[in-house]
């Protein structure tokens, strides 16, 4: 009885995240509010899996640009 409940929460739950994008889907290709508020939020909660490399990327964007304005300041 408990792997049918199990089974009918799994089902239940992926039943209602289809929905849930298949919704957002919509909302975005008619550029609504309600997508951009959720792409947002589920940005903020969600770790970036990558973030030692972004920050990695964004010193070196930042001593370029410092290194641009040095040698534009010395001429």
């Amino acid at each position: 009885m408990t792997q049918a409940i199990t089974l009918f929460v799994l089902v239940f739950v992926w039943a209602f995240l289809m929905f849930l994008f298949w919704k957002m889907v919509g909302w975005a290709k008619k550029r609504k509010t309600g997508a951009y508020v959720f792409g947002a939020l589920v940005h903020m909660v969600l770790p970036d899996p990558k973030i030692a490399q972004t920050i990695a990327i964004v010193k070196q964007q930042k001593e370029q640009k410092a290194e641009a304005s040095d040698s534009q300041s010395e001429k």
